[in-house]
Order: C-alpha cells, then sequence, then structure tokens
C-alpha cells in the first residue's frame, strides 16, 4: 500500500507557530555552534587521543570539507526527498554523529566521525531558514529570516565559549555529546508539528559528475584554506597542487552546471541580479566579520592572559542587539528598504574595526566587551536585511536551494578571510620585531636602562632580557592587529557600495 501524498506546508499561528520557530531555530544554532565549538579544545583533544595539535587540527579541517560540500547539496536533496523529511533526516543523523565523536576513543574514529558530522548537517541551516519561511505567514516572513539570521551569527560567536566553557568545567567529548538532547528534541518536535507536510519531491537524477567537480573545489579549496598558513601557503608543494586543482575544479563545476539539465548546483540563481549581488555583499560583509571573530580571541588569549572562557565571555555581548532587534527588524525590513539596513551594518562594523585599530595593551577587559556590544548593532542588521533582498523574485520552493548556494558561499569566505587575516597579522607581527628589536642591544641606553630596572626588581640579566623580548612580540602582535583592524574598517566602508547595486525591494501596497 502507498504512502499519502504528504500536504503542502502551510503557516501556522499562535503558540504553534512560536514553538515551531524554536525547535527550527534551536537546529540552526546547533549546527552553526558546531563549526567553532572545537577550536578552542584542539590542544585539550589532541593530548588526550596522543597526537600532536598540528594533526589535530584535522578535526576542524575534515568538519569544514564535509560541511562545505554538502550545504550546495540541499538544493538538490530536497527536492528529491522533500524539506521536512530532509530536515529531520539531516538533524538525526547530525545527533548520532555527535554521539559518536564524544565516544570516539581514537584520533582516527574521531576524524571519521567529525567528516559524517560535517556531511549531515550541511543541509541543516538552509533549510531552516526554508522551513520558517514556509510556516510564517507572508506578512511575518521577515521576521523568520530575522530569527534564522541570529542564529546563524550567534553560532560562531557562542562556540568558543561553549568550547572552552565545557573543556574547561567537564572532559571534551561533552562538546559534542550536549548535541544529543538537542537533536533528540528537534526530531520529535518537528516531526509532530509538520506531521503529514512536505514539499513535492520530484525524482531526479544524480548529477555525479557535478558532486565530483564540486568535491574536488569546495575540498581542496578547503584543505588549501586550513593548512596554508600553517604550511607557509604557496612556498609549500601541496598547498600548490591544492590550489590548482581547486581551481581547475571550479572552472569543470562552472562548465559542467551551467550545461546540465538536472545539476547538482543550480547556478543559474545568480542571474538574479538581487542574489548576485547580495550574495557578494554577504560574503564580504561576512568574511570581515569571522575574521575580526577569530583574530580577537586569539590575541586575546596569546598575549593578553586571557583563558579560552574569558575569552569567549569578553566577546558574548556582540550577540546582544541580534537578539533585542531579531523581533523589530523583520518589521522594518518588510515596510522599509532592506538596502539602507544592511548599510547601517557595514558602518557600524566599519566604526567598531576603526575603534580597535586604536587599542594598546593596556585596555581592560570592559573596554573590549563594549566594542564587542558594539558590533552587535552590526550582527542585528547584517543578515537579515541582505538575505530578504537576496532571495527577492525566488520561488518559495526555491528557497532552500537558493539559501543553501548563498551559505555555502558565505562559510567558504568566512574561512578564507579569516586564514588571510591570521597571516597578515602574522607577518606583520615579524616585521614589527624586527625593527622593535632593533633598538634590543646591550649598547642601546634604553634597554640597557630597562634591564636595570628589572634587575633592581630581582630578575637576573638573562630574565630581565626575556622579560623585554616578551614583551617586545606583544607589541608587535598589538601593532599588526591594529593595522589589520585599520585594513577593516576600510574595506567595510568600500564595501558598502556593493550594497546598492541591488535593485530597490518593493514597496508593500
Amino acid at each position: 500500500m502507498s504512502r499519502p501524498a504528504p500536504q503542502p506546508i502551510t503557516p501556522l499561528s499562535g503558540a504553534t507557530l512560536a514553538f515551531a520557530a524554536v525547535t527550527i531555530g534551536l537546529a540552526s544554532f546547533m549546527s552553526v555552534t558546531d563549526i567553532t565549538i572545537a577550536n578552542v579544545s584542539v590542544p585539550t583533544i589532541s593530548g588526550n587521543l596522543g597526537v600532536s595539535s598540528e594533526i589535530g587540527e584535522w578535526t576542524i579541517t575534515s568538519f569544514g570539507i564535509a560541511n562545505a560540500i554538502f550545504i550546495p547539496l540541499t538544493g538538490w536533496l530536497s527536492r528529491r526527498f522533500g524539506q521536512v523529511r530532509l530536515f529531520v533526516g539531516t538533524v538525526a543523523a547530525f545527533t548520532l554523529a555527535s554521539v559518536l565523536c564524544g565516544m570516539a576513543r581514537s584520533f582516527p574514529l574521531l576524524l571519521g566521525f567529525r567528516v559524517l558530522q560535517g556531511m549531515v548537517s550541511g543541509p541543516i541551516v538552509p533549510l531552516s531558514q526554508a522551513l520558517l519561511v514556509a510556516v510564517f505567514p507572508p506578512q511575518k516572513r521577515t521576521l523568520a529570516v530575522a530569527m534564522w539570521a541570529m542564529t546563524n551569527m550567534a553560532g560562531p560567536v557562542a562556540g568558543p565559549v561553549l568550547g572552552g566553557w565545557i573543556t574547561d568545567t567537564y572532559t571534551w567529548p561533552w562538546i559534542f555529546l550536549v548535541n544529543a538532547p538537542v537533536g533528540v528534541f528537534v526530531v520529535i518536535a518537528t516531526s509532530s508539528l509538520l506531521r503529514g507536510r512536505d514539499t513535492p519531491t520530484v525524482k531526479l537524477p544524480v548529477d555525479v559528475r557535478g558532486l565530483c567537480f564540486l568535491a574536488l573545489a569546495v575540498g581542496c579549496l578547503q584543505v588549501a584554506l586550513d593548512r596554508g598558513r600553517i604550511l607557509d601557503w604557496f612556498s609549500s608543494p601541496f598547498i600548490c597542487a591544492m590550489s590548482i586543482l581547486s581551481v581547475l575544479g571550479f572552472i569543470f563545476l562552472v562548465v559542467w552546471e551551467l550545461g546540465e539539465k538536472h545539476p547538482i548546483v543550480d547556478l543559474h540563481f545568480f542571474a538574479y541580479r538581487n542574489f548576485a549581488v547580495g550574495t557578494v555583499a554577504v560574503a564580504v560583509g561576512f568574511g570581515l566579520y569571522f575574521a575580526a571573530l577569530v583574530v580577537l580571541p586569539l590575541w586575546l588569549q596569546e598575549d593578553m592572559g586571557y583563558n579560552a572562557t574569558w575569552a569567549g565571555l569578553v566577546t558574548a555581548p556582540m550577540g546582544v542587539f541580534g537578539i533585542l532587534l531579531a523581533p523589530f527588524l523583520g518589521s522594518w525590513v518588510r515596510k522599509g528598504d532592506a538596502r539602507l539596513y544592511a548599510t547601517v551594518a557595514f558602518i557600524a562594523w566599519a566604526l567598531v574595526a576603526l575603534w580597535r585599530s586604536n587599542f594598546t595593551t593596556d585596555i581592560d577587559a570592559r573596554s573590549i566587551a563594549l566594542t564587542c556590544l558594539a558590533q552587535g548593532i552590526g550582527i542585528g542588521f547584517f543578515l537579515t536585511p541582505l538575505t530578504a533582498l537576496s532571495l527577492l523574485g525566488i520561488p518559495p520552493e526555491r528557497v532552500a536551494a537558493a539559501s543553501g548556494l548563498q551559505t555555502s558561499v558565505r562559510m567558504t569566505s568566512g574561512n578564507l578571510l579569516a586564514s588571510l587575516a591570521q597571516t597578515f597579522w602574522d607577518r606583520r607581527s615579524r616585521y614589527h620585531q624586527a625593527h622593535l628589536v632593533e633598538t634590543l642591544t646591550p649598547y642601546h641606553d634604553r634597554a640597557t636602562d630597562a634591564v636595570s630596572a628589572l634587575g633592581s626588581g630581582g630578575l637576573t640579566t638573562n630574565q630581565a632580557w626575556g622579560e623585554i623580548y616578551h614583551n617586545v612580540l606583544v607589541q608587535a602582535d598589538m601593532i599588526a592587529m591594529n593595522e589589520f583592524y585599520m585594513l577593516s574598517a576600510a574595506a567595510f566602508t568600500i564595501a558598502i557600495g556593493i550594497i546598492w547595486i541591488a535593485k530597490s525591494p518593493q514597496k508593500p501596497g
């Protein structure tokens, strides 16, 4: 006996809508948080499993590669299996993979389970956006996008905080096991709320060549980005080979997919002017934001003496304005010009970057937290307007595919600019170290005075020179970070022009 065809997904109302929004938002938040939750725990995981920290970083790289490959497949998979069925299935698989990661007692096992976790988490974020849009009434759909945007921007912030706290307070397996109750709740609640409802399915042939080109292009790019800084970029033959393979993969992917009747990744979305412009703006804005999000905690831990938990807590206030603005921004974007609100985000981020470019090593935690709080203004005004702008004119049944493609570009941009930012910071720091060290000789009056002052405090001559050199490194890092934020401020300002290339959204009649 054949199963009855599912009914279309219809908007919900009242408490049922609120419950559905929380449920779907939790899934998105869980998936995005796992992108960064293991970052601060790599040294602990590596030590416990008997590998070096450099090898241990593959727990992050493997997840990123699998995630980046499977995000663009969301559109094809949702048309093949239905959005609700795919969403429930991927959340259930993600929960199982998280438990397996927590139970792994060897590094190869953990690496394999992280690959599985990255694969099945790929469709969760774009599908959560598509389902939120579907269950909200048309007049409230920009609020749905605002809620989805909030979870996506807050997740990378919450990841290091939760990861550091869980690792310091309990043990590292709990950074994965904590997903189990959340995932089970989401699966049960979504299955109950949307029982018998789903999007239409089509039995599509598998675009095997397109999938292979996608895996080659994105996989090699992700490896190059994650390992490039460690292996000194193009001085490494391995990074050169990965880069060449990635470029060739992207060329073959574009040529093949544009001529394929059932493409695994539908590049025709870029024919929509607003989608193309919005995706570029999202990539630039999120990339610069994510780069700052990576550099700031590194500086706090390496030079300012913060542990992982406190570095996360100091940066946590950047999520405040996103939470406060989410209930209102949907209505504002629907009634106003989304380009104007996105411009506010870029201006806010530019001003915060300019503020941080004047940091000194004497700055206290309160002042750093204030900059993060101000950065939250940009977070609140960024993704919602640009996503709403990008999806104008795209049919609802294709929202998941469009969102998957844009999410993939956004995450790839974040990884790219984060890697480049760390490389820039490292090389500029070395440059400033060389200039500062020129004054540190036993024959320089200022240096000898400093050694004498430290000696009167009880340090030996060698200890005094060691203390001076440590301070040189800290100051060089500080100058390099100031330069990074100065460049970021300029880039955010220039990027405002991209937003206004998009067509003006139609106002309600």
